[in-house]
């Protein structure tokens, strides 16, 4: 835990961020989900992942050095909540402050690179949004990028999986003050 939460809380979870209003979260990363997901019927119910494909080809949504909250605030991703949203929000700015599994990249760089490196190719990947427990294991703070994988048993399809890191509040908050302790 010390390792995660020193200096001054440069990095934090989403439980963190979100406190009273983590009940959110599911809906949150729902919203990306439908967002970014598969495309049931070109003529009928176009969306998803290649609704995303064509929006990035016209308005560069995603772009290096623009952060993922800021795209996600674009795509207007967030929770009729308004307080609640903007936790979200702040989550999400925070994560150029976590490292990712990809070597070299903050979190924040590796999402904004991998969705541009996904909508570019011949045959973009729905992405899957989730989140993992990141007391679990060391190296868990960081961003979980996989390229293709099948992360929902019940979909034959690969994906494009973002894994964010994250613990309850309540988990947070001891944390949080053992690491100002240590700080001082």
């Amino acid at each position: 835990m010390r390792h995660f939460y020193n200096r001054n809380f440069r990095r934090a979870s989403m439980g963190y961020f979100m406190k009273e209003h983590d009940i959110h979260v599911g809906s949150l990363l729902d919203q990306l989900n439908v967002r970014f997901g598969p495309t049931p019927d070109k003529k009928t119910h176009f969306g998803g992942i290649d609704e995303m494909v064509v929006l990035q080809k016209e308005f560069k949504i995603f772009k290096k050095g623009r952060s993922f909250k800021s795209s996600v605030a674009v795509l207007n991703i967030g929770a009729s909540n308004a307080e609640a949203k903007n936790r979200m929000h702040e989550y999400f700015d925070n994560l150029g402050k976590h490292d990712s599994s990809v070597a070299g990249q903050n979190g924040d760089v590796a999402i904004v690179n991998a969705i541009i490196r996904n909508l570019g190719a011949k045959s973009p990947l729905p992405v899957y949004f989730t989140f993992h427990d990141m007391r679990a294991e060391k190296g868990n703070t960081r961003v979980l990028i996989s390229d293709k994988s099948r992360p929902l048993a019940y979909f034959n399809q690969d994906y494009l999986t973002i894994s964010l890191p994250t613990m309850a509040l309540k988990a947070a908050k001891p944390a949080a003050k053992a690491a100002k302790k240590t700080a001082k």
